[in-house]
């Protein structure tokens, strides 16, 4: 398996209420299998928001993620943040 290297942008992102939140992650990946995110929650397990594995947009709720796989980089964005989406949001490259 090739050496993966994933990379986020944004750190703390101080977000209004009803706002859209979006945030950046870039990888280094020779055999690319597809891309998760991850809703971490302070003290709580990782929660899988999506997994995507072709390029262009993907829709879940209010999520909507879109992988490009020729720049290697995934946006994730969250419509209408709500106080209870507070958390730390991660990429994984399978």
């Amino acid at each position: 398996m090739g050496q993966i290297m994933v990379t986020q942008e944004d750190g703390e992102v101080t977000v209004k209420q009803g706002q859209l939140f979006h945030t950046i992650c870039k990888y280094k990946s020779n055999n690319f299998g597809g891309l998760f995110w991850y809703q971490v929650r302070q003290g709580q397990a990782p929660q899988l928001l999506s997994y995507q594995a072709g390029t262009g947009p993907r829709h879940s709720g209010r999520i909507t993620t879109h992988l490009n796989t020729t720049g290697k980089s995934s946006v994730l964005q969250l419509q209408e943040v709500e106080v209870s989406d507070t958390a730390l949001y991660l990429c994984a490259v399978q």
